[in-house]
């Protein structure tokens, strides 16, 4: 077995992400690769579910959703909320101080009652059972050697706590171990889990790669309101920011975070702010001035399922469309939708390049999916990286300096308060190439086309659309953003059916490098188009500016807006869905000559 999915469930105040966390971070210090999801109530307290999936390979694992092989639940009912999701053999670890009575009839899987609560008391510290039920799980894995790297993270973890807490926190686990091997009566196989060690891994969330990102690209400046499931990231720089002469500001709300990032970049430093979908909204107007005042600035916006408050701890990708038309007027602005971990951390740099250098907003489209997710990063050189800065005049005594001048590129020099002899006024109203404000029809179209010009030169610069599978498919896949690792693992198991398709990820949204897909599907007979919303956003964008390339391509959606994400199970069903779909009709068509 070289490849284990490990799921924790719960209540809030349980410990699930605490342990998971514990799990994950010393697995990855092991050398082991890990990814996960981790999924939160909206509630603080309450009876609210905590879920925490982590996948353990030798190899790099492209996600962590998927049939779970070992199941820990801390309460019943998460027993029979995610039985049904556990593989052929799984092993289910459950209270059995708390559930007398399983009333679940699976047969294939193999079950654990232990003694969580009465262990965890006799040691003086009831809160602990988490940690009593990770060491289970830690001593029937005891192949892959975790107990002692998980000693020492749990002293990491809780070392701004008092002692006691830590040594309870050690002695559960060190408990939970003792029982598995001394008293539960193994009914499994799971001793032969036994994977490679391959060095230290760098582990990150996708929160975390923006924010380190963004500090590597030399932003200096962050302003936010808290927001879930986007907070991560102003946590994160508030710690991070002041080590290398940088400011985080929390302000009153998501309007003034904006405009403390547009008014920080007019004086001449990179900045950023993050926020979800009802902060993004009340930020529309600013990103309006800044693409008339054409004024560098970073967003990212981890989407969170459904409008208003909606459901703020599950995921959606319904933002699409507010990020790219959501905006009052022809508004320039660039949008990025990164597919994973690590390229949360390149497209933010690549973010960071494009507002600089094109002086428009770029907005980083994350969701609830990839924000939170932890997964294990190839290490980075920051100093191979290519970071490029905005342009500035070179302005001598008497030059007049025009800072909206109407140049080939469409990029016009940018000076800030304080440059020698590069005074403008900036305003939200239209202007000349001189700055003046002015309502005149034939400047508005002149500087209306010179703001977008700018895009058309940048699409240049674009990262290359990700391609994963069979290049010769008849069956085509186009997605975006964190639905990558399922559909990647999807068509890796469909090709063991001996099913070819391929996948399309384009990390540009906006402007739609119409290209590269218009490239993919010239060949196609069917293109599924995978999305995490309701209205098929991406669908109708492609449909609209692509499909007359290929008239006779049929365009199918396969859509989740439930709030959960997308396993490898569910898209490997609907491609065989497909399948059999495109079959039928050739069987009919095929009758039919025949028949004539």
């Amino acid at each position: 077995m070289k490849d284990l999915r490990i799921k924790i469930s719960g209540t809030s105040g349980q410990g699930i992400i605490s342990s998971g966390d514990i799990l994950s971070y010393a697995t990855a210090r092991k050398g082991y690769y890990v990814t996960t999801y981790r999924a939160f109530p909206s509630e603080i307290r309450g009876d609210g579910k905590c879920y925490y999936t982590l996948r353990i390979s030798e190899h790099k694992a492209l996600t962590a959703t998927g049939n779970t092989d070992i199941l820990i639940c801390l309460d019943e009912d998460t027993i029979y909320e995610c039985i049904s999701e556990m593989s052929q053999n799984g092993i289910l670890i459950y209270d059995s101080d708390l559930v007398k009575d399983l009333k679940e009839t699976r047969e294939d899987i193999i079950k654990y009652a232990v003694p969580l609560e009465s262990i965890a008391k006799e040691l003086g510290s009831p809160r602990s059972r988490n940690m009593v039920a990770l060491g289970i799980v830690v001593g029937i894995i005891k192949n892959l050697h975790l107990e002692e790297q998980i000693l020492k993270d749990i002293e990491l973890r809780y070392k701004n706590k008092p002692q006691e807490v830590i040594d309870s926190n050690k002695k559960a686990l060190n408990a939970g171990v003792e029982y598995s091997h001394n008293k539960l009566e193994r009914k499994d196989n799971y001793e032969n889990v036994k994977m490679e060690s391959t060095g230290a891994k760098l582990i990150m969330s996708g929160n975390e790669a923006i924010g380190l990102a963004a500090i590597a690209a030399g932003c200096r400046f962050f302003s936010g309101y808290p927001i879930t499931p986007a907070t991560e990231i102003m946590e994160w720089l508030a710690k991070e920011l002041p080590k290398f002469g940088g400011k985080m500001v929390q302000c009153e709300d998501e309007i003034a975070a904006i405009n403390y990032a547009l008014g920080a970049s007019y004086g001449g430093v990179k900045s950023m702010t993050a926020t979800s979908g009802p902060g993004f909204s009340l930020m529309q107007e600013a990103l309006g001035l800044a693409s008339m005042a054409e004024i560098p600035v970073v967003i990212a916006d981890v989407q969170r399922c459904g409008p208003s408050t909606g459901v703020p701890t599950k995921t959606e990708q319904s933002d699409l469309f507010a990020a790219m038309y959501g905006t009052h007027g022809d508004c320039p602005k660039i949008v990025l939708a990164p597919m994973n971990v690590a390229d949360c951390f390149y497209q933010t740099i690549n973010a960071f390049n494009f507002a600089e250098q094109y002086q428009v907003p770029v907005i980083i489209l994350s969701d609830a999916s990839l924000g939170p997710r932890r997964e294990c990063v190839d290490l980075i050189d920051i100093e191979k990286l290519n970071i490029i800065n905005r342009q500035k005049p070179q302005l001598s005594e008497g030059d007049i300096y025009n800072r909206y001048e109407d140049t080939y590129s469409g990029i016009s020099p940018i000076t800030c308060p304080g440059d020698l002899y590069g005074e403008h006024v900036v305003t939200g109203l239209e202007h000349t190439v001189y700055n003046a404000p002015t309502p005149a029809p034939e400047v508005h179209r002149q500087m209306t086309e010179k703001r977008f010009r700018k895009l058309e030169t940048a699409a240049g610069q674009f990262s290359k659309a990700k391609t994963y599978g069979d290049d010769e498919a008849n069956i085509g896949i186009i997605s975006w953003g964190s639905t990558s690792g399922p559909v990647f693992e999807a068509i890796d198991k469909a090709k063991e059916k001996g099913i070819k398709v391929q996948a399309l990820y384009p990390r540009t949204l906006y402007p739609l490098p119409t290209d590269w897909i218009k490239g993919f599907i010239k060949n196609k007979e069917v293109i599924i188009v995978i999305e995490a919303n309701y209205n098929a956003q991406f669908k109708s964008t492609i449909v609209e500016r692509c499909a007359h390339i290929n008239k006779g391509m049929e365009v199918l959606e396969f859509l989740k807006y439930d709030g959960t994400p997308f396993t490898p199970e569910e898209i490997l069903e609907e491609i065989e869905k497909v399948v059999a779909l495109e079959n039928s009709k050739h069987e009919l068509t095929t009758n039919k000559h025949t028949h004539f």
